[in-house]
């Protein structure tokens, strides 16, 4: 990973992937945008209605409303489509295990946590990292964990004041 911080902003480069991240925001919170939409969208088949009006907080089951506990300040104002993904997460917790279900919650809670702009980054890192062949992904994500445990979770792998990094495209 190559990393450095260009106008206040800590950029990290892995696998040719650029990821942008503002002071005291951490990558794995950056990267949660993975986890949901990727969760998401092997959920989105078993949801036939797509165009429907999605329920309001106080209209979900007790069930879903534990689950999906971390966005309830923000569920109304969330888009009908982004509630509908959630959705078929929540729905899904059944047959998640126990280590399943407390990774999902506690993504959920750190995104609840990124501004508006850290999740539309969070989105366009998913987007390409989505693009690249899956062997290519697959080392992507092996060497970010690699340098998560050796910095530590939240850390920044790169000393602070270190030269940006070249972007690969």
């Amino acid at each position: 990973m190559l990393s450095g911080v260009l106008g206040g902003v800590r950029v990290h480069v892995l696998g040719g992937v650029r990821a942008c991240v503002r002071p005291g925001a951490t990558i794995a919170a950056l990267l949660v945008a993975g986890v949901l939409l990727g969760s998401a969208g092997s959920s989105l088949a078993a949801s036939p209605v797509t165009g429907a009006k999605q329920p309001t907080w106080a209209q979900l089951p007790a069930a879903q409303k534990q689950f999906l506990a971390p966005l309830a300040d923000n569920w109304d104002a969330l888009p009908g489509d982004t509630r509908r993904k959630l959705i078929g997460i929540a729905r899904r917790q059944a047959t998640m295990s126990a280590e399943q279900k407390d990774r999902v919650q506690s993504r959920l809670a750190e995104w609840t946590q990124l501004s508006t702009e850290e999740r539309e980054l969070a989105r366009r890192n998913y987007q390409q990292l989505s693009r690249l062949p899956t062997e290519q992904r697959q080392d992507v994500a092996k060497r970010f964990q690699e340098a998560r445990q050796a910095t530590g979770p939240g850390a920044s792998p790169a000393p602070a004041g270190a030269e940006p990094a070249p972007v690969r495209q």
